[in-house]
């Protein structure tokens, strides 16, 4: 989601702070998984015909369809808070490469205006399923339309992603990633660092659960939450 604000240097400044800290932020989180990771392998080393492979419970290439509540607070804003839903969608297309397409909608209110945010986009994820988890990179293109900002706000989007999956129990992965988005259009850049998860209940269902910063260029930091469950099929 980008907002539409007008420039300024401190801002830029910020924004380059909030990328060198998302990138700080994978690096620990990965290593924690990691170290999390090893561990629960070894402790699970005498019941190794019960544990499930890296391949079992996790999200990425596995074909599910998925929905989820979105809430996002920005920061010394108005408005500050937006509501939402996001869907899901995504196919394995062979070993390590798995098809994306997702939409989400989100709406903010203050006194005087409305504001309405939509964004489809499609790509693909390729990955490495190694035995400690699953590092990856993504790579998303489609639409973003405002509503509430003027006439005309809609703009071409695009994504680059990486991240890195690790399953940490035998229904749980822990996903942290690190997203750069760019509205050419609105010329806006934003950076999103952040943490996803999922747990299994059942083979068919999971819930998933997200928390990411969103450092967009010349406007406020954004804080952004989901849960919502996924269908495998």
């Amino acid at each position: 989601m980008v907002q539409l604000t007008a420039g300024n240097q401190k801002q830029d400044h910020k924004m380059k702070q909030n990328i060198t800290l998302g990138f700080q932020i994978l690096a620990v989180a990965a290593a924690l998984g990691l170290a999390v990771s090893a561990s629960a392998q070894s402790t699970d080393a005498t019941t190794t015909a019960s544990a499930p492979t890296t391949t079992g419970f996790g999200q990425l290439g596995s074909a599910y369809s998925g929905v989820a509540y979105t809430y996002d607070h920005v920061e010394s804003s108005s408005p500050s808070e937006w509501r939402g839903f996001a869907l899901d969608y995504n196919r394995p297309l062979s070993a390590g490469l798995d098809f994306n397409l997702g939409y989400d909608w989100r709406q903010g209110q203050n006194y005087v205006l409305r504001l309405t945010q939509q964004n489809l986009d499609a790509g693909l994820t390729a990955f490495t399923a190694l035995d400690w988890g699953k590092p990856y990179l993504q790579a998303l293109a489609g639409w973003e339309w405002q509503e509430g900002y003027g006439p005309g706000a809609d703009s071409f989007a695009y994504s680059v992603g990486t991240g890195v999956e690790f399953q940490v129990a035998q229904p749980f992965v822990l996903t942290p990633f690190v997203n750069f988005l760019r509205a050419t259009k609105f010329d806006q850049n934003e950076v999103d660092y952040g943490v996803k998860t999922a747990y299994r209940l059942t083979r068919e269902w999971d819930l998933a659960a997200s928390v990411q910063r969103d450092a967009v260029r010349d406007a406020n930091d954004r804080m952004g939450y989901s849960l919502g469950v996924d269908y495998h099929f």
